[in-house]
């Protein structure tokens, strides 16, 4: 067999074990025993937040555990059990015209999120999320509202889902 064979070897088997170890790696975050969550009602303790708020957040973590984890989902006593607060819900300005008038607002949401495993306290964490959007001061909150909410929500459930499949 020629030189040039075996590099070609050499780089397809390197090829095949590179991408091996990153779906272990991916794949195997989570003990092979942890098969459930539960995510607990969702409190909401922001002074200025809309009723509906905690369930667009739920519902977003549901649907992403669903579709990018190999959880599945468990109203009680799943192998993790996951707790939220939503802690802010804040309109401000960021961008000021010359005339002191805000050109655009920001829509910021702040969750903090608890994940007990009762069988692999290494799994436990807990940690904050916060994640907004801008839009311009001439458009009313109530009208875009929950778009923005459901957008910010969206995003915040991604970053959750990639902290509990991953642990670091």
């Amino acid at each position: 067999m020629g030189f040039k064979r075996k590099i070609e070897r050499i780089g397809l088997g390197s090829i095949f074990f590179l991408s091996a170890c990153s779906y272990s790696l991916r794949s195997g975050a989570l003990p092979p025993d942890v098969r459930t969550i539960t995510i607990v009602p969702i409190e909401n303790e922001a002074a200025m937040a809309i009723p509906t708020l905690p369930q667009t957040l739920a519902e977003a973590l549901r649907q992403k555990f669903i579709s990018q984890s190999p959880l599945t989902l468990r109203s009680e006593k799943g192998d993790l059990m996951m707790y939220g607060r939503i802690v802010e819900f804040k309109v401000a300005p960021i961008a000021i015209q010359g005339s002191q008038q805000a050109a655009q607002n920001r829509l910021s949401i702040t969750v903090h999120i608890r994940c007990i495993s009762s069988q692999h306290p290494e799994l436990n964490w807990e940690q904050s999320f916060m994640n907004f959007s801008d839009f311009p001061a001439t458009q009313s909150l109530a009208a875009i509202q929950e778009a923005l909410i459901t957008d910010i929500c969206d995003r915040i459930a991604q970053d959750i889902v990639n902290k509990t499949l991953s642990f670091w």
